[in-house]
């Protein structure tokens, strides 16, 4: 499943608008409830960022939210583990900043998690 959505988004370049982002998001994860869409976003934001495919992430984020995803901490933390654990410091920057943008409430957790993977990107070393 992930490998055909990240072909898809990488496709369709980085000048790709919300609306044919929410597309592909939808196609691939269209028939999940909300509780299942709650769990797979967490790991959809991480491989997003593990794919190199982070251009599109503030589309997938919007794409999300338009189905009723909360965006929350226990969602940035799980994304940005996913960073430190793909080498992408900067991406776990990026999560981190959108997640701020969108007014999202972040613990500590979603910090030290951020931190880490910077330290372990060398961003600190």
């Amino acid at each position: 499943m992930w490998d055909q959505l990240f072909r898809e988004l990488g496709d369709l370049g980085t000048d790709a608008g919300v609306d044919l982002v929410g597309t592909v998001v939808d196609r691939h994860l269209g028939n999940l409830g909300k509780r299942a869409l709650d769990s797979t976003a967490g790991t959809l934001l991480g491989k997003l960022a593990s794919s190199k495919g982070a251009p599109q992430l503030e589309h997938v984020l919007s794409s999300l939210q338009r189905r009723s995803l909360e965006l929350n901490s226990y969602l940035a933390s799980a994304a940005i583990v996913e960073c430190r654990r793909s080498g992408e410091s900067g991406m776990a920057l990026d999560i981190l900043n959108e997640m701020t943008a969108r007014h999202v409430e972040l613990d500590t957790v979603a910090y030290s998690a951020a931190v880490s993977a910077c330290a372990s990107g060398g961003k600190w070393a």
